[in-house]
């Protein structure tokens, strides 16, 4: 009887797992980033970037850590954090204001970066990510090491003349 009782937990349990599996596909489907509205420096080492957010999903989402680090051929330019985490409610498209710090590892190499950058050559420029945070109940975690910065700027729809236009000093 134990036996039997125990087989059909497990059952349930494997049964259920792609279930749940399905709706967390789901609700990611509902949630969208629609762009950057405006990026602003904020000192020598702050940024604040205000994105627009649609969770159309029924989950609050919440955004606890992001960091970023830039790397140009096999040097470490440098990172970007998220300061504090940020959160969107469910069924809701809003602008979200986030604080980014930004450390500056090799100041020569964000040299060569940015003027790489400015001249459309974007061959020698990766970018290694880690996100975490909640979709509701489940826990998400994204990350990819060492990415092309043209296949990281195509996650958020984002081109090379929008990344120049945020780097122009003058701005």
């Amino acid at each position: 009887m134990r036996r039997s009782a125990w087989i059909l937990c497990l059952l349930l349990a494997v049964l259920s797992a792609p279930s749940c599996r399905r709706a967390v596909e789901k609700a990611a489907a509902k949630v969208r980033f629609e762009g950057i509205e405006r990026v602003e420096r904020q000192g020598l080492t702050g940024v604040e970037a205000v994105l627009r957010v649609a969770n159309g999903s029924g989950y609050g989402l919440e955004l606890d850590a992001a960091r970023a680090d830039v790397y140009y051929g096999s040097s470490r330019v440098g990172d970007v954090r998220l300061r504090e985490g940020v959160s969107v409610p469910r069924r809701t498209t809003m602008s979200v204001a986030t604080q980014w710090q930004l450390r500056i590892a090799d100041p020569l190499a964000l040299y060569v970066l940015a003027k790489r950058l400015r001249g459309g050559d974007m061959s020698q420029i990766f970018v290694s990510y880690d996100v975490s945070g909640r979709g509701g109940p489940a826990p998400v975690h994204i990350s990819g090491e060492r990415v092309p910065l043209s296949e990281f700027l195509h996650i958020f729809g984002l081109t090379l003349n929008d990344v120049a236009t945020y780097l122009d000093p003058k701005r």
